[in-house]
C-alpha cells in the first residue's frame, strides 16, 4: 500500500492545521509545469473531481483531444454522477464518492479502492483546488492510495502541473510540528521560565 494510505497525523492543534495550511500552499507554489506531451495519454486516466463541474468538462475535453477513445475513470460525489456523463465527451467508468462534504481518503469504500488499485493507470489528473489547501491535502492522499505515480494538477489557466513534492512536504511538516511542540509553553510557566529541551532533529 502506498505511503499516503497509511500515514498518520499529528492532533489538529490550531497551530497544526495553520502549518499544514502554510506548507500546502507552498507546495502547490513549487509545483513545476508539465508538458502534456510527455503523459502517458494511451494508458488509463484517473480524474479526481475537486472542482466544479465547468473544470472538469474543460480537463476532460483536453483528454479526448490527446486521446480520442482513453480509458478514462472519475471520481465524483454519488450525486453528480448524471451530470457528469452529460457533460463528458467520451464513455467513461463512473467511481461513486458515497458521502457528502469534501473529500477524505477514510470514507472512501474499500472495495472502490481496490478496484482503483488494480488499474495500471498512466496518469492521475486532480482539478486546481484553488485557495482550498485543505482539500489539497486529502486529494494527495486519496490519490496516493491509489497509486505511487507521480500526481498531475490541470491548472485554472488548462495547464499542467507536477506534485512530485509530496514525501518532500511530509518531511518538513514532521520538523515543523515538531519544533512547535517543542516552543508550546507548559500550563502555569512563562516561556522564560521553561527548562530547556532538546529540539528537534531537522
Amino acid at each position: 500500500m502506498p505511503e499516503e494510505a497509511t500515514r498518520t497525523s499529528r492532533t489538529d492543534t490550531e497551530p497544526a492545521i495553520s502549518l499544514r495550511a502554510v506548507l500546502d500552499l507552498l507546495l502547490q507554489d513549487m509545483h513545476k509545469a508539465v508538458d502534456p506531451a510527455t503523459l502517458s495519454w494511451d494508458r488509463p486516466i484517473f480524474v479526481l473531481r475537486s472542482a466544479n463541474m465547468g473544470r472538469l468538462q474543460a480537463l476532460l475535453e483536453e483528454i479526448v483531444l490527446r486521446c480520442p477513445a482513453p480509458a478514462l475513470h472519475v471520481m465524483s460525489h454519488a450525486r453528480d454522477e448524471e451530470a457528469l456523463r452529460q457533460a463528458a465527451p467520451c464513455a467513461l467508468t463512473f467511481h461513486a464518492y458515497p458521502t457528502a462534504g469534501r473529500y477524505r481518503l477514510e470514507d472512501v469504500p474499500v472495495a472502490v479502492l481496490d478496484r482503483l488499485r488494480a488499474v495500471p493507470f498512466g496518469i492521475l489528473f486532480y482539478l486546481d483546488t484553488g485557495p482550498y489547501d485543505d482539500l489539497f491535502n486529502e486529494v494527495e492522499r486519496l490519490l496516493g492510495a491509489i497509486s505511487s505515480i507521480d500526481i498531475t494538477r490541470f491548472c485554472n489557466d488548462d495547464t499542467y502541473a507536477g506534485s512530485s513534492h509530496r514525501r518532500l512536504r511530509q518531511r518538513a511538516e514532521a520538523a515543523f510540528l515538531g519544533l512547535i511542540e517543542w516552543y508550546r509553553p507548559m500550563p502555569g510557566t512563562e516561556a522564560s521560565d521553561r527548562p530547556m529541551r532538546q529540539g528537534p532533529r531537522l
